[in-house]
C-alpha cells in the first residue's frame, strides 16, 4: 500500500452518519439501523478472495454491504471504477475513463456488486490506486440521464466512494475476516443462524430491558505488519469494529482493536429494548471490521427479545 493510509468509503460514510446525528437530529444513534444504509465495502481478488489489492491483468470484485431494519434490502445501483493518482486530501479524479461499470436499474435483493479486470496497461507508478464510485438507491428504480448521471426515482439515494491500492501479492493488503467463531454473546459462542423469525428455535433469546455483552474475537493474523514511517507509528494494523442493530442501544459506535487488546476490552454492551406488547421481537445485528488500508469484512447475527 502507498504512504497514504486512509479509509475512503469508511470515512465518508461515517462522516455522513455523524453529521446526521450532530447536525440534524441529536437524538439519533449512529449504530441504529432505522432505514436502508450502506455500511461498507469489500474488495476481493478472484484468485485470492482475502487479498484486497489486485494487480494489472487480475480480475476482482467489489461488493457493498447494505443493511436494512428488516434484512431485506431492495436496491438499484450504478457503479464504476477507474485508475487514479495519489492525492493528499479528498477523493482523487479519474486519470482516464472508467475501466469497468455495473448498473442495476430495477430494485432487487441482489448485492450491489462491481466485477472488473484491471487493465494490463495500468502504470502503477503513475496510478497506483483505483477509485470506485456510484449511487445506490433503496426501494427505488435508478434513472439514468443522457450524459450518464445516475439518480434515484424515489429518494436521494447514497453516494458511495471507495479507494484501494493496485499491486501484486508481494505488497498487497489482505482483508480482515470475521471467522465462524468471531462473536460471543454474554460469554457464549454466537454462531450465524438462518432463522428469520422468533419461531426459529436456533435463535438466542434475551429478556426485554436486559443488558448483554457482545464480544469480537479476530485472528492474530488479521493484524498485519506495517512499515512504520516514524518511531511513533504502529508496526501492526489497528482494526476498527463497528456494530449496528435495528433495535436496542449499543454503548459504543466502534471499537479500535490492536493485536494486544485484552479480551475484556473487545466487547460492547447492548441494551435490549422494551416490548410494546407480549410478542417476541426479532433484532438483527450488523458488524463491519476494517483496517487502515481499505480492507473490510461484514457479518450478521440475530436474536429474539422476549417478555
Amino acid at each position: 500500500m502507498s504512504v497514504r493510509r486512509s479509509l475512503p468509503l469508511s470515512v465518508s460514510l461515517l462522516t455522513a452518519a455523524l453529521c446526521g446525528v450532530g447536525c440534524d437530529d441529536s437524538l439519533k444513534s449512529v449504530s441504529l439501523i432505522e432505514e436502508t444504509r450502506v455500511l461498507g465495502a469489500r474488495l476481493e481478488v478472484e484468485s485470492d478472495p482475502h487479498r484486497a489489492s489486485p494487480s494489472p491483468g487480475e480480475r476482482a470484485a467489489l461488493r457493498f454491504f447494505v443493511a436494512t431494519p428488516n434484512a431485506e434490502p431492495r436496491i438499484s445501483y450504478a457503479l464504476s471504477v477507474c485508475a487514479v493518482r495519489l492525492t493528499n486530501s479528498g477523493f482523487p479524479p479519474c486519470a482516464g475513463a472508467p475501466f469497468a461499470s455495473a448498473r442495476e436499474v430495477e430494485p432487487s435483493r441482489e448485492d450491489a456488486r462491481l466485477e472488473f479486470q484491471v487493465p494490463d496497461e495500468v502504470d502503477l507508478e503513475l496510478t497506483p490506486h483505483a477509485f470506485a464510485s456510484g449511487t445506490i438507491c433503496a426501494d427505488s428504480e435508478l434513472k439514468l440521464a443522457a450524459e450518464g448521471t445516475a439518480t434515484c426515482v424515489e429518494g436521494k439515494g447514497t453516494e458511495v466512494a471507495f479507494e484501494f491500492a493496485l499491486g501484486g501479492p508481494e505488497a498487497s493488503n489482505r482483508n480482515p475476516s470475521f471467522g465462524a467463531d468471531a462473536f460471543s454473546l454474554d460469554g457464549e459462542s454466537w454462531p450465524a443462524s438462518a432463522g428469520v423469525s422468533c419461531d426459529d428455535a436456533s435463535l438466542r433469546r434475551v429478556t426485554a430491558r436486559s443488558r448483554h455483552a457482545l464480544r469480537f474475537d479476530l485472528a492474530d493474523s488479521d493484524f498485519e505488519p506495517l512499515s512504520p514511517q516514524t518511531s511513533v507509528d504502529p508496526d501492526r494494523e489497528t482494526l476498527l469494529v463497528s456494530p449496528f442493530s435495528n433495535a436496542g442501544k449499543l454503548a459504543n459506535g466502534f471499537l479500535a482493536l490492536s493485536a494486544d487488546t485484552p479480551a475484556d476490552q473487545r466487547r460492547v454492551d447492548w441494551d435490549a429494548p422494551a416490548l410494546a406488547d407480549a410478542a417476541p421481537l426479532l433484532v438483527r445485528f450488523y458488524f463491519v471490521v476494517r483496517d487502515p488500508r481499505s480492507g473490510e469484512d461484514f457479518a450478521e447475527r440475530a436474536l429474539c427479545v422476549v417478555p
